[in-house]
């Protein structure tokens, strides 16, 4: 059976359709159809059902998928297990990180992770965020909060300081609050996406509840930039607030918020040589930085 074809079947069924398996697999979606169409011929029978919520599995199907994933785990193993005597850590490692943390923290270290692993290429997953691991979308993932429920393996490596910033010229004409009790009459940028910084949005929302909402957004990028504006306040990573000299922290000693931040892998990829090599100089970063992490 070619295994190319139970990869594809692996993807629509994690992905509930052909669209999206295509975008996770990186090839076109008429790819994808005609495979599993050469998978269902092969095995005489249907694979997938169209229901309102897309496609899904057939009893058939459930049944096969069961055995790809006890082949997806034992090519996994396998491949560790030949990978881990190579020898210099060589391949393509996906590694799922926030654009905020890639950006302002991890890529200026990412010159010495060259020179130190020239045979090891990474792929920085950034959007969407956050990913599965389980479903290979990505080999390495960096969260924050929690580690998630994909029984994946891993360790804390620092901690992410976050506090409320304005800009220079909003705090020249709006005395800073000090306490929660001292935010009516400022203006406030809020998060829209809830989803993706759930925990960060729902500090923001109960510190500066007293305070007027006059903006949300959906990435702390657009965020960072309506702050600079002297739009309103806003709750930022310290590692991008920060990095700029026309923001100012407010209350930097009272109004903090402080999240592990995690970094994992399946424990079958973990021993591969070039995801240990991310692992290890990604922890080292989280270790040489955490002062800078924690803000």
């Amino acid at each position: 059976m070619n295994w190319d074809l139970c990869q594809t079947f692996v993807a629509v069924a994690e992905a509930g359709s052909y669209s999206a398996a295509a975008r996770r697999l990186r090839v076109s979606h008429p790819t994808v159809g005609r495979e599993i169409a050469a998978l269902e011929q092969q095995l005489g029978t249907r694979l997938f059902a169209r229901s309102n919520d897309g496609l899904v599995l057939t009893t058939h199907g459930r049944r096969f998928h069961e055995h790809a994933e006890a082949m997806a785990t034992a090519a996994l193993r396998a491949e560790t297990a030949v990978a881990s005597r190579s020898g210099r850590p060589r391949g393509q490692v996906k590694f799922s990180i926030g654009p905020t943390l890639a950006a302002y923290w991890l890529m200026p270290h990412m010159q010495a992770f060259v020179q130190e692993y020239p045979d090891v290429e990474v792929e920085f997953v950034t959007h969407p965020f956050p990913v599965s691991v389980r479903r290979r979308e990505a080999d390495i993932v960096l969260r924050i909060y929690q580690s998630g429920d994909e029984n994946l393996v891993g360790r804390k490596i620092a901690r992410l300081g976050a506090g409320f910033y304005a800009s220079r010229s909003y705090a020249a004409q709006h005395p800073l609050p000090e306490r929660r009790d001292q935010w009516r009459g400022h203006r406030i940028i809020g998060f829209a996406d809830k989803a993706s910084n759930a925990e960060l949005g729902r500090w923001s929302d109960q510190v500066a509840r007293q305070a007027s909402v006059v903006m949300r957004c959906s990435s702390q990028s657009d965020m960072l930039a309506a702050a600079r504006e002297g739009i309103g306040i806003c709750a930022l990573s310290c590692i991008a607030g920060d990095a700029h000299d026309d923001l100012v922290r407010v209350a930097p000693a009272k109004l903090a918020s402080l999240s592990d931040m995690w970094l994992l892998a399946h424990p079958d990829l973990v021993d591969l040589p070039p995801v240990r090599a991310v692992i290890e100089f990604v922890s080292r970063c989280g270790r040489s930085d955490r002062q800078k992490l924690s803000g």
